[in-house]
């Protein structure tokens, strides 16, 4: 049992490793699929020198440092006379509703490129070499008609004899305080942007699918098992895998309206600290009080709210209320934590695992607050999502063990139940077999005392007196045993006994003082050997054990010596009781430990009751050896946990 117990623990750890590791290796060969270090080539003047960039070999990044027109929308017949047109500004696009940027790519000719690239947020139109490519929603000079929209934008171009392209983009946004900057661009040839964009699909699959059937499994597990923790990883993988805008917008709702999905990539980005909060609140359930959580969620729900209540241009606003406000309820969740343990426990492994886990999540969330307004790559597709990974791997390796703990703690109690269980409806059978048996002994008891009595008052007695008080000695032992067998029986039955740190020398001292006497009147000498240690269990319940043993060893042993061993083992305490009698009948010993199998007219119960009180603390009793020249028996009893 032990051993079974062992090798399920090392399952717990390992098998949850292994899959980590098949995950991580799986999450390599993906993100081999992507270009993660693109060679930079950027402009000058408004010209980009790549007459020596092979294109073939490489996607490359097409730094965004065009010339840049703040407030006007510039077509391609302006920019054919340079000197009409209006002064560039070099200070930035936060606070234009509208712009122009152009840009000359001066390329090998004859040559077939792509440029790939989110569009500017909120509407952006493209020409290449004179020509509109793209309009995204529409743009405008005029409010009532712009029409705003944003997505993933590709488009071809010939850079024909001379290897001059010259693009423009015009953007218009009057739905928000700020944007209006061009999103990370990449450029290279057809097939070389057909496998990025390829990659960026599949690494957008891997991770947010891999996190909305996570989410499912998640709530499987929190429905069946009743789990806070999996209701809330559950809740944490759908909410950051719609965070992935690729994924969300782009492949899993490509027709969802501009508006409503601008106000839900705003929520997401809001709702994620707030992940920060839930996730330690589930794990640690203990440090945090209800009615914190109550407040927390209520504010929350008043956010979420505003979200589509307010104008747009008022949301980013909120999400950075959000996060100032997760961030107060972030010092205070650590306080709370660092004080609970102080106050009441060290933390175990699990709990540094667990904080180790929500702090890489809060790491990534920090990263992503901070880089979201100056970098388009985790504007769009997020760093939030590879911690969440990280975070749910080693939280289900914690749940998954915190799990099985409990499915052990919980086989445990089934199995002492049960024990207790099985004496108790042993007890109807054996009240009937001691009432049978105590009236034979009492019988002749009460007969021979009654006839010595009369011959007392008559004044004579027989040569009989003597043999007859020799009958009602022998049977008033008989009945003693058995009144001592239905004390340990009725004891043994307890379903109240509590369990605690055992100390086995002390233990095998007590048992020794208790039957050295009785030993010695059949002239059997008791020995003690052996060390002691710490076991789990009930010291009343195998003390009874002990005597139990002993008590059958002297019966079967007469000027002899038993001996009771103490050894303590890795993960145990072993008790082995020895004797030098004449051992039990080879057609006996597979029936030694069945309830009411007797071989010296005893009622059969001392050895099962033994056997079932080793079980009741996890542990195994056993027939050792028998035969002429001894007996013994051996049982262990797991050692207390260090706490």
């Amino acid at each position: 049992m032990l051993r079974k117990r062992k090798i399920s623990r090392i399952a717990g750890f390992i098998l949850p490793a292994v899959v980590i590791l098949c995950i991580g290796l799986v999450y390599k060969y993906v993100s081999s699929r992507m270009y993660i270090t693109m060679p930079e080539i950027s402009a000058t003047d408004g010209v980009v020198d790549a007459t020596d960039v092979d294109f073939m070999e490489s996607v490359y990044h097409l730094v965004n440092n065009w010339d840049y027109y703040a407030g006007k929308l510039l077509w391609p017949e302006d920019f054919k006379d340079p000197t009409s047109l209006p002064p560039k500004d070099g200070k930035g696009v936060w606070d234009y509703n509208l712009g122009t940027y152009h840009v000359v790519i001066k390329a090998k000719p004859n040559q077939y490129l792509e440029i790939a690239s989110y569009g500017i947020d909120y509407s952006t139109r493209v020409f290449v070499n004179g020509q509109e490519e793209l309009n995204i929603g529409y743009v405008s000079d005029d409010p009532q008609k712009a029409v705003h929209g944003g997505r993933f934008m590709r488009y071809p171009f010939y850079t024909g004899e001379t290897g001059e392209v010259e693009i423009i983009y015009q953007y218009c946004n009057y739905m928000h305080n700020e944007g209006g900057f061009i999103q990370a661009t990449t450029i290279s040839t057809p097939d070389n942007i057909d496998k990025y964009v390829r990659g960026i699909a599949l690494f957008s699959m891997f991770t947010s699918c891999g996190l909305v059937f996570l989410a499912m499994y998640f709530l499987i597990c929190a429905t069946h098992l009743r789990n806070r923790g999996y209701g809330v990883l559950a809740l944490c993988c759908l909410l950051i895998a719609f965070r992935n805008q690729f994924f969300a917008f782009e492949m899993f709702l490509p027709e969802m309206d501009f508006l409503l999905r601008y106000r839900l990539s705003v929520l997401v980005a809001s709702m994620i600290p707030a992940v920060g909060y839930v996730l330690p609140a589930a794990f640690f359930h203990k440090v945090f009080r209800k009615r914190d959580t109550i407040v927390f969620t209520g504010i929350y729900a008043v956010l979420i709210i505003l979200h589509f209540t307010l104008d747009t241009h008022d949301l980013v606003l909120l999400c950075h209320i959000c996060y100032y406000y997760c961030l107060a309820i972030a010092v205070l969740m650590v306080i709370h934590i660092v004080l609970w343990f102080r106050k009441h426990k060290r933390p175990t492994l699990t709990d540094c695992g667990a904080i180790a886990a929500i702090l890489i999540l809060i790491y990534s969330m920090y990263r992503e607050g901070m880089g979201t307004g100056s970098n388009s790559m985790i504007a769009h597709y997020g760093v939030t999502p590879f911690g969440m990974l990280a975070c749910i791997l080693i939280l289900a390796v914690i749940v998954n063990y915190r799990m099985q703990q409990q499915a052990l703690h919980l086989e445990e109690e089934k199995n002492r139940n049960e024990v207790l269980q099985r004496v108790n409806d042993m007890n109807h059978d054996f009240l009937q077999t001691v009432a049978h048996e105590l009236k034979t002994p009492l019988a002749v008891i009460s007969g021979y005392a009654q006839l010595i009595d009369m011959q007392i008052q008559k004044g004579k007695m027989s040569e009989q007196t003597s043999e007859r008080l020799s009958t009602i000695r022998s049977e008033a032992d008989r009945l003693g045993e058995m009144v001592s067998n239905l004390m340990a029986y009725t004891y043994g039955r307890r379903k109240d006994a509590e369990m605690g740190p055992v100390d086995t020398m002390e233990l095998a001292k007590s048992a020794v003082a208790v039957m050295k006497p009785v030993c010695e009147k059949r002239g059997n000498k008791l020995v003690l050997t052996g060390g002691g240690s710490m076991v789990h269990g009930n010291f009343e319940l195998l003390l009874q054990v002990l005597i139990n043993l002993i008590v059958n060893a002297s019966r079967h042993t007469e000027e002899g010596t038993i001996t009771l061993a103490v050894i303590e083992l890795a993960d145990a305490g072993e008790f082995t009781v020895s004797d030098t009698g004449n051992g039990i009948p080879e057609e006996s010993v597979e029936h030694v430990f069945e309830r009411g199998y007797t071989t010296d007219g005893g009622n059969g119960l001392g050895l099962p009751i033994c056997r079932d009180t080793v079980e009741l603390h996890g542990g195994e009793l056993e027939l050792v050896s028998t035969g002429p020249t001894g007996t013994t028996f051996r049982f262990t009893i797991p050692k207390e946990k260090e706490k």
